[in-house]
């Protein structure tokens, strides 16, 4: 089966790239001219310790996701809006160890929150603030979360107030919420429920590193600066250790507003952003803090009252005409290029904020928000909410008291009905289908897994709740070629049989299971009845089935996304007859055949070919695998209760129970899919 100020730059001016500004070195800067170097910023030798955390790593990491989710999260005591009361009053209370900016501390803690759920792609669902990697490497020694740790320094009192039930996830979040409100700002709500994780493991093909260059080549296509130019490439930013792109413009072409623009609208592009989305975004965070030669080798405030909300940064770019100079340090140049207006208050900008005015798709909004603030707080306020929760799928996942209704970049389905159907006599329909047409056999089973195919355990997005595959663009899929004939043969038994409380999607993942159950009658697939159908195929742009280099890359790659083992995904090659025999048969055609596809064969490489000798074997474990990894990919988007999933350990009866302690037709086993946990762990922790 084929398988940015200390205190507040938020999107673009913490960077201090080397390729953006060649003659800057921020060690040099912090001492020119006899100048004594901050006394709060420590020096992070960030390349050395990404060097170092380089070596040994494999595409193909040891761990589970059981393994790092089962950490802090949750719901405080006294909910988040407590929390964000707390935070609220942190803003302005002065800390020794690392002084507020105009006496807040707002934007810096805007810039935590933007810069911890910046770094999600949608490429495949990788980053995003759900972990709460940013305190690990390689996330936080990235050249753009310099000082970082010194807001996480200063939230470290409220987390031991609020103890476990408080994510460092969640309240990075809600920092960020809480410091656009002190300053007067919008904000629509707070999805909570972010898991902390163990450790940055889950952010290392973020990179920089080789396996990161493997499905995000860049550094070794000396590409470094123009990352998204890269056909088929999965990076998010255009540089390296950046969140989006250089602040001073493309590496091919400095200081050009026109340029930046460009490169904005591909980077934020790849978070599900438009243009209108950007500009709010962009120019409603800058309406906090500014830049520090010591973090990002930048300088000022892009507005007058940094710590207030306003639409003032729209204002000045229209107001005054802005002269590119070069950033200095106690009297002496660092190379470091921003604008600065001709005759007007001391504000700077940057090339990228220039871009707002120079693009022309841009320029309209400049124009809207400096004359219409309302509509600023609207767009900003959802724009934020979609930055802070793109990697948390469903509205159905998110907790807590302060939850906004469901927006459309979440794709929330209808919930399940509170009484399921008798789905007897559907499996009854579907069996008699196959036997009348047997060809349809292996067609079911393609179309079960082409429907489910598409989930992300990375961002909790896709699977086969919904159905989407009944829809472009999921339907004209080349992998999913002949599918819409099996769904509207289903969509046919539905209706001829009067089935007006099942759901397609039900009859898809039961069309699937009876015919591999009745492929190999040693297996036994559990159903887990109360699938709903979506209206239409959104929510399936970006999910089509990613393809790197070389089958084995593309493979290992999609399990990882998947959640699924090793194991289980060599097993799942077999379908739908799922015996020996196909892995003897592989075996023997060998890595040159035309007998099996590229993907196939890639089977037999690497770590991969151990499990195709196992299965080659036995037959009993090739079933289990099989089982558990099917299990997960059918339930995994089957979201219940915090991190739990509604599907474990659910088999909806499908056939007449037949004997005593017996479902579905068949003598009941445990299989291992029913250790999942949150809809997102994996069955088997077998890397």
């Amino acid at each position: 089966m084929n398988l940015s100020f200390a205190a507040g730059s938020l999107l673009l001016a913490s960077s201090h790239s080397v390729s953006a500004h060649p003659g800057l070195d921020l060690n040099q800067a912090q001492n020119q001219g006899g100048g004594d170097p901050c006394p709060f910023l420590e020096q992070k030798q960030h390349e050395e310790r990404n060097e170092l955390r380089g070596q040994g790593y494999k595409l193909l990491p040891t761990r589970s996701l059981a393994e790092l989710r089962a950490a802090d999260g949750g719901i405080p005591d006294g909910g988040f809006a407590a929390v964000e009361t707390d935070l609220i009053a942190l803003m302005k209370t002065e800390n020794p160890d690392w002084p507020t900016d105009d006496g807040s501390y707002a934007g810096l803690m805007i810039r935590l929150a933007w810069h911890c759920s910046g770094s999600y792609r949608g490429t495949d669902g990788r980053g995003g603030c759900d972990g709460g990697r940013i305190r690990f490497g390689p996330e936080g020694d990235w050249m753009d979360n310099g000082n970082l740790d010194k807001a996480r320094m200063l939230l470290e009192p409220i987390k031991a107030k609020y103890g476990s039930k408080l994510s460092w996830g969640d309240l990075m979040i809600l920092a960020g919420n809480a410091a656009v409100k002190s300053g007067g700002g919008p904000t629509i709500g707070f999805c909570g429920g972010r898991i902390d994780d163990a450790n940055g493991d889950d952010s290392l093909l973020l990179g920089p590193n080789a396996a990161q260059e493997l499905i995000g080549p860049c550094r070794t296509l000396d590409m470094d600066g123009q990352c998204l130019n890269v056909t088929g490439s999965a990076m998010g930013p255009t540089t390296l250790e950046l969140i989006y792109v250089n602040p001073g413009g493309p590496v091919n072409a400095p200081n050009d507003p026109v340029a930046s623009g460009a490169d904005i609208r591909r980077a934020f592009s790849r978070m599900g952003f438009d243009d209108q989305t950007s500009a709010a975004l962009i120019g409603g965070g800058h309406s906090f803090g500014g830049a520090h030669s010591f973090t990002s080798g930048f300088d000022g405030r892009w507005t007058t009252a940094p710590t207030q909300w306003t639409n003032q940064y729209w204002n000045n770019l229209l107001d005054f005409n802005f002269t590119l100079v070069e950033v200095e340090v106690n009297g002496t140049g660092t190379g470091a290029m921003q604008w600065v207006p001709e005759d007007g208050p001391n504000i700077f900008m940057l090339t990228s904020d220039m871009a707002m005015t120079a693009d022309s798709k841009y320029r309209p909004f400049v124009d809207l928000y400096a004359n219409d603030i309302k509509m600023l707080e609207t767009d900003f306020s959802t724009s934020w909410y979609h930055l802070t929760s793109a990697d948390m799928g469903p509205a159905t996942r998110c907790i807590g008291d302060m939850l906004p209704v469901p927006q459309p970049f979440q794709f929330t389905l209808p919930p399940s009905p509170s009484t399921l159907p008798n789905y007897n006599p559907v499996r009854t329909a579907i069996q008699e289908y196959i036997e009348a047409n047997p060809e349809t056999m292996a067609g079911f089973s393609d179309l079960a897994w082409g429907c489910a195919n598409t989930f992300r355990g990375t961002d909790y997005r896709g699977g086969c709740n919904g159905g989407r595959i009944r829809f472009s663009p999921e339907s004209d899929w080349e992998s999913n070629m002949g599918s819409a004939s099996l769904v509207t043969a289903l969509e046919s038994i539905k209706a001829d049989k009067g089935f007006s409380d099942i759901s397609v999607t039900d009859m898809i993942v039961l069309s699937g299971i009876t015919a591999l159950e009745k492929s190999n009658a040693d297996l036994v697939l559990p159903f887990c009845g109360g699938y709903v159908d979506a209206a239409n195929g959104e929510g399936s742009d970006g999910l089509a089935p990613r393809i790197y280099d070389t089958p084995y890359i593309t493979i290992t790659d999609d399990y990882l996304v998947k959640g699924l083992s090793m194991e289980q995904v060599v097993a799942l090659a077999s379908a739908p007859m799922v015996t020996s025999q196909w892995y003897k048969d592989l075996q023997a055609a060998g890595e040159d055949s035309t007998e099996f596809d590229e993907f196939d064969r890639a089977l037999l490489e690497g770590d991969l070919l151990q499990y195709v000798e196992k299965f080659a074997s036995d037959e009993a474990e090739l079933r289990v695998a099989f089982e558990s990894g099917w299990t997960y990919m059918m339930k995994a988007d089957r979201y219940g209760e915090f991190n739990k999933n509604a599907c474990t350990g659910v088999d909806t009866q499908t056939t007449q129970t037949v004997e005593e302690g017996t479902s579905s037709g068949y003598a009941t086993k445990t299989v291992l899919s029913d250790m999942i946990v949150g809809g997102l762990i994996v069955a088997i922790a077998a890397f």
